[in-house]
């Protein structure tokens, strides 16, 4: 059974997709808020002097419209790359895709494209579906370590989440057949 062709140099069953952020939600919001507060022309003091009682209030709806306005979500929007999880018979691997650019910055325009292999884990009928997950896991924080995802976000919530309660093995059987 094959779930979907790869886009980078192989050819196998792919199961899971981990985005690569450019940055995490919290930096995110922390810039966006930067920004906002540099297209108000005025503080939240002032406004509260030219309007006692209302200022504070009225300077905070305007901080929210201008949010409203650039409707930049983090989460669909700052995605740099992915890693994603392959069978290979009985050996998962790893690809890294990204953004071919120089600079990553907001809005970048570029493609994302085949970067790098980042893993190859062999398995046997032995290992246990935990130690299986715990592999994987490993190998994606060592991606996040290597020097070129130093200040970027992997997001492996889901994985984190749901990974413990894959059977693996099963999985891998139905990749495979």
């Amino acid at each position: 059974m094959i779930i979907e062709e790869t886009y980078g140099l192989t050819s196998f069953n792919g199961f899971f997709e981990i985005p690569i952020y450019r940055l995490t939600n919290e930096k995110f919001e922390v810039e966006l808020s930067s920004y906002i507060t540099k297209e108000i022309p005025y503080s939240k003091e002032d406004m509260e002097k030219w309007n006692p009682g209302k200022g504070k209030s009225m300077y905070d709806q305007v901080w929210s419209d201008i949010k409203d306005l650039s409707e930049y979500n983090w989460k669909f929007n700052e995605i740099i790359g992915w890693i994603t999880l392959h069978l290979n018979h009985n050996t998962v691997i790893g690809e890294i895709f990204l953004k071919k650019a120089k600079r990553i910055v907001k809005n970048s325009r570029s493609k994302i494209k085949f970067y790098d292999c980042a893993f190859k884990i062999p398995f046997n009928n032995q290992d246990s579906n935990q130690k299986i997950f715990e592999e994987m896991l490993n190998e994606i924080n060592k991606v996040q370590q290597m020097t070129k995802f130093k200040n970027r976000y992997i997001d492996k919530s889901k994985f984190e989440l749901i990974g413990p309660h894959i059977d693996w093995k099963n999985l891998y059987k139905m990749l495979n057949k």
